[in-house]
């Protein structure tokens, strides 16, 4: 029920926002409120609106004051730093990049829907909303589309949009602990002693990870994958992680009922695996610097490259990671061909879809992407959406990485580099186009991934494209790849530079009128939020009807992690 409140308050949040300023009709205090509203601040009105959330959702609700906190404060630099429209806000290519990047930063999660996947951000046939699709009613995807289309979304908005997207994640992942108590036989209602609550989490984690449909499996089937799953390579590690987690969990909340004389209830269980994903993702991250700490081994001369012939060398001798197809590392847009000798691009490999590991219907956990803290503090320290290059060259001679030492001096070609770039933009430097993301694939050539030109790539989870391809290559088609080159002489590779420009979004004229627009939006959000709380329950009983089987699909799909099990 908590979900399909959660979808309404999405609709009014979304429906408000493309409305005209016409007249209201208001319930409850928000009448009185809004007689005030011109003697309230802006910190005033936003936690007045709060209170009309938690009224709506109830609870047991994420949308909480605390969150959206929180997640402001994530969004803030990159929002920021972001080109806005001419009501200081953000378009729909704008908004899916930031959502793209704010969940990468919390959780090390690809929402599906968000992020381009070889295509460009600007694509005309995505939107942070398309999240939303099959999970809510069409009115309310469409709301979000209105919205993007007309004024786009501010930053609360999107830390709405992101609370809303974390709920149903939460929604997810307690559907999924219900599969894991109905395969062991566990009751719901019944509380568990520390060896059930473990047994719980492990199938939990078997389901999670590696993508066992246990809906229809005995009891004893569910036994013998497990026993299975832990002869895999990581196994004990993920087990000693969510041991951890729990025993934080349980330590906190030992006065809570749902953890009373040692024993967890489902809700319980609940809190605990919620708490497994919200760390999940930068735990399992340190498999993806192993990796990368293993192909640097047989780096080409700091350009953040391994030639292929010393990536399937190495897959011929132990290192089984190391064995991807060529065409594979082609569209994964890992495989630099600009030289007469291919080579395998480091961070585009790391952060290559084959690597990601736990998937679901919402969202897949990769690796964290190295190059988005080195532009994160670039945009705190800037916060504009361009900067002149002296400004950037100060920055980034200051700005150290994982292999990169600082303080530095910029080369030369570097320096000229960025001087195009501003030449080209009419003097200031764009943070967020393809030409600034290859300049810092040259200044950080092992953290930041090389930008291919849109649609040039086209990549694939290991799952996905062993659905009519081999991920692998045979022994002897590495063993041909390395007698191949084994005479030709490695030399220094050049990176390479094309000219070709891709802008998320341009930087608009701005709108003398937008100094007064927050006020306005709190002024509809207070209306739609009334509404929520006076049809919310109803709605949301008939929003469950509506979802259909869109809920039924819910357990993941194993991406086979190349660095691990």
């Amino acid at each position: 029920m908590a979900s399909s409140k959660t979808f309404v308050l999405a609709a009014c949040f979304t429906g408000l926002f493309s409305a005209a300023e016409g007249n209201s009709a208001f319930r409850g205090n928000s009448a009185a409120f809004l007689s005030n509203v011109g003697r309230l601040s802006y910190d005033e009105l936003k936690a007045a609106v709060m209170d009309e959330v938690m009224a709506a959702l109830g609870s047991d609700n994420r949308l909480t004051q605390q969150r959206l906190e929180s997640i402001e404060q994530s969004l803030r630099p990159t929002f920021m730093a972001m080109p806005k429209n001419e009501f200081g806000n953000l378009d729909h290519a704008s908004a899916r990049y930031v959502m793209h990047r704010l969940f990468v930063q919390r959780h090390a999660m690809f929402i599906k829907g968000l992020e381009p996947g070889g295509g460009s951000w600007s694509d005309g046939n995505a939107s942070a909303s398309d999240v939303l699709q099959d999970r809510v009613p069409d009115m309310v995807q469409s709301m979000f589309e209105d919205r993007l289309k007309g004024r786009g979304l501010g930053m609360h908005e999107l830390a709405v949009l992101a609370a809303t997207y974390e709920h149903l994640i939460h929604d997810e992942a307690v559907k999924r602990l219900e599969a894991s108590f109905v395969a062991l036989e566990q009751p719901l209602d019944r509380k568990l002693n520390e060896f059930q609550a473990n047994d719980l989490i492990d199938t939990y984690m078997m389901v999670y990870i590696h993508g066992k449909n246990i809906s229809d499996m005995t009891r004893a089937e569910v036994v013998a994958q497990k026993s299975q799953v832990s002869s895999y390579p990581g196994w004990q590690a993920t087990q000693k992680f969510t041991r951890q987690v729990q025993s934080s969990v349980v330590a906190s909340k030992a006065s809570d009922a749902d953890f009373a004389n040692g024993e967890l209830s489902f809700q319980g269980l609940a809190a605990v695996v919620e708490e497994i994903g919200e760390r999940y993702g930068r735990w399992q991250d340190a498999e993806c610097r192993d990796l990368k700490t293993s192909l640097l081994k047989f780096e080409n001369g700091g350009t953040g490259r391994v030639m292929l012939k010393d990536f399937y060398s190495a897959g011929l001798n132990g290192m089984w990671q190391f064995s991807e197809t060529v065409e594979y590392l082609q569209e994964l847009g890992a495989l630099d061909e600009s030289t007469d000798q291919p080579a395998v691009l480091i961070p585009n490999y790391v952060n290559a879809h084959s690597n990601c590991l736990a998937s679901s219907s919402l969202y897949s956990v990769c690796c964290i992407d190295e190059c988005e803290a080195l532009l994160g503090h670039l945009e705190t320290k800037i916060a504009e959406p361009e900067a002149s290059s002296n400004r950037i060259l100060e920055l980034v001679s200051q700005l150290p990485s994982a292999t990169v030492v600082a303080p530095r001096a910029i080369p030369t070609d570097l320096k000229q580099r960025l001087e195009e770039i501003a030449s080209h933009h009419n003097g200031t430097v764009p943070l967020h186009g393809r030409l600034f993301a290859q300049w810092l694939h040259h200044a950080y050539p092992r953290e930041c991934s090389y930008p291919h030109v849109s649609g040039s790539t086209n990549p694939k989870t290991s799952y996905e494209w062993a659905e009519t391809r081999s991920v692998s290559a045979t022994s002897a088609e590495m063993q041909a790849v390395v007698d191949r080159y084994k005479d030709h002489q490695t030399q220094p590779a050049t990176l390479p530079w094309t000219h070709h420009e891709e802008l998320i979004a341009k930087t608009p004229k701005p709108n003398k009128s937008q100094s007064s627009s927050w006020l306005r939006s709190i002024v509809f959000v207070m209306a739609a939020v009334s509404a929520c709380a006076a049809f919310g329950n109803s709605a949301a009983a008939s929003l469950s009807g509506l979802r259909g089987d869109a809920d039924k699909t819910l357990l993941p799909t194993y991406a086979r992690k190349q660095h691990a099990c």
